[in-house]
């Protein structure tokens, strides 16, 4: 058995790509390595914070104890710092210091703070002073919702989309509006109701949703009139759904968590909370759970293909009720049917949801296999140079694209390359062609939440896990792509029969880890050298048996383009475990856009048969006012009678026909 150590640090580089001998930046690709990452756990810390005198109280998700920063100060003598228990992060809501547990624990043992502990304590407070002052900017610069009258908010509210009803603003007395009003402007509160960030809104684009501030410290919340329940919060991926619950006057604190995303930094706002109601996305809300502790989370369960409370209360159903019956968590160890139950329910009655996330790129593959599901392993194979890692890279960008948060281990090729191919597949245009708007596009692409293992060439298994298991609970990845896993595990000097020993150990690994942690695996990997003349299958793996076995997708990249003259590209879904399903995708490759998306029929092409017949009619047609303005009087002059009331249009008719039929 295999045993992971959740591991604690993240960072941030610039990485450089050679673009036509130019050296442009990708800014903020997002590593993810092994770095001065502490292994702690939770003893370690309770076990350490006492030795030096502190009083720790144990949290559903964080040890609490005193901060040592602002303890001090007289004012701040109420001050709490919150430690995570499974990263040691720590945040104290006082003075707006947060880092890792490297630095908590500098702080803790030695008396003196350290020089360089003192300039990031400083670094820390400069940024909150300067999010405060862009605030008192912002708050110059609108107003708020509870100085407009009903008809200006209900104009408000019809521009986004907004459900109405006569106290919204009092719920969200805490938003402003631009002057213009096509902007809101939602703060964002941590565990001390200080605004510490901002969620901005614009009109017509409502789903891009931008963050400013320190905004991974704080939520949006806020409670329905004259509800005082302060010990529950219901959690909704929408602002819709916050206002739908308002509505109905559902008890408890209604908090909107935006892509159903959960930064560690964050938790600390709903430590308080002994219940939490979730209601949205069963499969992204079954990660929240978990980070959150599932013995005081409930779910309220999708019914009749319903999933959010917006959708519920579209179908006049009773919100209140609804929140009333939810259903705690079930224990991962109870496998009987009872506790399957709302599990299969929700499978029948969610059929499209079911399915996963559908690529648009790529239309006849989501055909074939459904969509993007959690919880699977999809293995990738192809002969050498086929295209593997582009192909790759494109299908988990079109799901980033929707939302996906994904982790790429990239072993074969370095991360600066492959954020090159990856950054010319989002702009669509050769770069280097296109320089002026390189900065447009990467600052676009920099918006994504993909994520790169700061890892090439051979690595221990183990190691890989960590940063893996990671990343998952610091960024809630829910799509890992392994590039490939010959090079992950190197050459090395055991025999041929241990080499298969420990890549069937790492695919045991990933099937492990997909299925447990609920997040979906695409491992790249080399076929064994086949005869050019026949195809490859799902045997064609190097190795032993166990990957095709264990993988829920085979897709095999099939070139014939060296085989035969007219030989073409194609992906082939050689195994498909949740509906069986197989098939092929021909595959055309765009060089100048990296992408093997199916080309579109350009409005040309599909205009071409109608523009070539208007060209007809207007080559051997009549002026309308010359030709037909004295037919129309000719037929006016006549005493039409019953059987001539409807020859106009019949006349005109026949008439186009006969000098059609004349130049033939």
């Amino acid at each position: 058995m295999i045993h992971y150590t959740r591991t604690v640090k993240s960072i941030t580089i610039a990485n450089l790509i050679n673009v036509n001998k130019c050296k442009c930046v990708i800014r903020k690709i997002h590593n993810v390595g092994l770095n001065d990452i502490p292994k702690i756990t939770a003893t370690d810390i309770r076990k350490l914070l006492r030795q030096k005198g502190f009083a720790v109280q144990d949290g559903y998700t964080a040890l609490t104890t005193k901060c040592s920063i602002c303890s001090g100060d007289q004012k701040c003598s109420d001050s709490k710092v919150y430690v995570n228990k499974t990263t040691g992060y720590f945040v104290c809501p006082k003075c707006n210091v947060h880092g890792d547990w490297n630095i908590m624990e500098r702080l803790v043992k030695k008396a003196k703070v350290e020089a360089t502990i003192k300039d990031f304590i400083e670094q820390c407070q400069q940024k909150a002073e300067q999010f405060h002052k862009a605030w008192e900017t912002v708050l110059n610069e609108t107003t708020s919702l509870t100085k407009l009258n009903e008809t200006e908010l209900l104009d408000l509210f019809r521009l986004f989309e907004l459900p109405f009803h006569s106290e919204a603003n009092k719920l969200l007395s805490d938003v402003r509006v631009s002057s213009d009003r096509t902007v809101l402007y939602f703060p964002l509160k941590n565990s001390l109701d200080k605004i510490v960030g901002y969620r901005k809104v614009q009109a017509g684009r409502e789903d891009e949703t931008e963050s400013f501030g320190l905004h991974t410290a704080g939520l949006f919340s806020c409670r329905a009139p004259k509800i005082s329940r302060n010990d529950e919060a219901i959690l909704v991926p929408t602002i819709e759904d916050v206002l739908n619950l308002a509505a109905q006057k559902v008890p408890g604190t209604l908090i909107w968590l935006s892509n159903c995303s959960l930064p560690p930094i964050v938790l600390p706002t709903l430590e308080n909370y002994q219940k939490l109601c979730l209601w949205g996305d069963w499969d992204n809300m079954r990660a929240v759970a978990e980070k959150l502790g599932e013995e005081r989370c409930r779910f309220v369960r999708p019914m009749d293909g319903l999933v959010t409370a917006s959708e519920a209360a579209a179908a006049n159903l009773p919100l209140k009720s609804l929140v009333a019956e939810a259903k705690p968590a079930a224990h991962r160890s109870i496998t009987t049917f009872a506790a399957l139950r709302d599990d299969v329910y929700f499978e029948v009655t969610n059929v499209d949801k079911v399915r996963g996330i559908k690529w648009r790129r790529f239309p006849a593959l989501t055909r074939l296999l459904g969509g993007h599901r959690r919880g699977e392993l999809t293995v990738l194979t192809g002969p050498t140079g086929c295209g593997k890692t582009t192909l790759c890279a494109e299908m988990s960008l079109d799901l980033a694209q929707q939302g996906v948060n994904t982790l790429w281990g990239s072993f074969e090729i370095r991360n600066s390359r492959l954020a090159r191919t990856m950054l010319q597949q989002f702009a669509g245009v050769p770069l280097e062609q296109n320089l002026q708007d390189f900065d447009k596009y990467a600052d676009e692409f920099e918006k994504l939440p993909i994520y790169y293992l700061a890892f090439h060439g051979q690595q221990p298994i183990k190691v890989v896990m960590e940063a893996v298991e990671h990343a998952r609970y610091m960024h809630d990845i829910s799509h890992v792509v392994v590039d490939n896993v010959q090079f992950m595990l190197g050459l090395g000097e055991e025999r041929e029969g241990d080499r298969y020993q420990r890549q069937d150990a790492v695919i045991a690994a990933f099937r492990t880890f997909a299925t447990a942690r609920h997040c979906h695996v695409t491992l790249v990997m080399h076929p064994r050298k086949e005869r050019e003349s026949e195809d490859l299958s799902t045997s064609s793996i190097f190795g032993s048996a166990k990957a095709s076995q264990e993988a829920d997708n085979v897709l095999i990249i099939q070139d014939k383009r060296l085989t035969a003259v007219r030989g073409k590209k194609y992906l082939q879904v050689a195994k498909n475990r949740y509906s069986g399903e197989l098939g092929i995708v021909p595959l055309d490759f765009d060089k100048d856009a990296l992408s093997y998306q199916a080309k579109k029929k350009t409005k040309k092409s599909q205009d071409e048969p109608d523009k070539l017949l208007n060209q007809c009619f207007q080559e051997y047609s009549i002026d309308e006012p010359t030709y037909i303005q004295d037919f129309d009087e000719k037929l006016s002059k006549r005493n039409l009678s019953g059987k001539y009331k409807n020859t106009r249009n019949t006349d005109r008719s026949s008439f186009l026909s006969d000098v059609l039929n004349s130049t033939t």
